[in-house]
């Protein structure tokens, strides 16, 4: 099954100076861009933030058509991700055809506003997300403005591990590391995303705090994934991997593919994910994916 939706959902769960005229490279990527007065460069996304105010510019590359993805970003699509379609707009960027949508979205009880430009061709589609509060609303115009200065430059060869704080080690299994996407890094057996192989995809929660019960949430979270809303839950465990506590889950979803997802809270109550997913070899992927889940640590 092709995990183009895997790839939509991670780009959807998210939210999370310099005052210079020039661009700056981002870390890992083949991507610049001219951010903001106050931004300065993320160490736990490809991207930019403002500590003070608490916005941030994420740059991601998707593997998958620029009009098959734009056509996903309907009404109801960002609705079942908690997110309010305000506006979409047909732009142009760099001559080429490209939309910019307005979203808001509550996260820890604050309002967030998102600008998020689309463009790309039928093999990749580059998505610049720029999120900030409501309550800096006055900052919008500087942020559009921001999302237009994005660069690619295809003589840079992209490093994952350098846009994201923590790492796992595959060594001695079939996974490789393909690419970092949205604060993840995302491992396939094929060297392939998407992959009809088993799948492997790290994560941080970007400043999302967890204020409920942490076993509850990490139930919740797996009913999240995708074909994993009504999915059976094998067993699941408590766990502590590199001096943090949470659960570990093996569940099937709805087609029957096994599922292993791994939470991770940190002592300020943000989170880490590790899930792996595969519809093949599925007693060698649950080994591998549990032998690989305690290598999790911080960088």
């Amino acid at each position: 099954m092709k995990k183009n939706i895997i790839l939509f959902s991670l780009l959807l769960i998210s939210i999370f100076s310099f005052g210079q005229t020039s661009s700056v490279l981002i870390p890992g990527t083949k991507y610049s861009m001219i951010p903001p007065e106050g931004f300065i460069l993320s160490t736990n996304f490809s991207g930019f933030q403002n500590n003070e105010t608490g916005a941030s510019i994420m740059i991601m590359d998707i593997p998958t058509s620029y009009s098959s993805l734009v056509s996903g970003f309907t009404k109801e699509a960002l609705k079942t991700k908690g997110m309010n379609l305000l506006s979409k707009e047909n732009v142009r960027y760099k001559n080429s055809d490209a939309m910019l949508f307005k979203v808001s979205q509550q996260a820890n009880g604050i309002n967030y506003l998102k600008q998020i430009l689309l463009f790309g061709d039928k093999k990749i589609t580059v998505m610049v997300n720029g999120i900030y509060p409501e309550q800096s609303k006055d900052s919008e115009n500087e942020v559009k403005k921001s999302l237009f200065t994005i660069e690619r430059n295809e003589k840079l060869v992209e490093k994952p591990l350098e846009s994201v704080n923590f790492s796992i080690n595959v060594d001695g299994t079939d996974y490789k590391l393909v690419k970092s996407l949205a604060g993840s890094l995302l491992y396939s057996e094929d060297d392939k995303i998407p992959t009809d192989k088993g799948l492997i995809g790290v994560s941080y929660s970007l400043g999302h705090k967890v204020n409920s019960d942490y076993k509850q949430f990490s139930i919740d979270r797996l009913k999240k994934l995708p074909d994993a809303s009504n999915s059976i839950i094998k067993t699941i465990d408590k766990v502590t991997i590199s001096h943090m506590e949470g659960y570990e889950i093996v569940a099937e979803d709805n087609s029957k593919q096994l599922i292993y997802l791994v939470t991770l809270f940190t002592p300020d109550k943000e989170y880490y994910l590790i899930v792996g997913q595969a519809k093949d070899d599925k007693e060698k992927n649950l080994e591998i994916y549990k032998k690989v889940s305690k290598t999790f640590k911080l960088n």
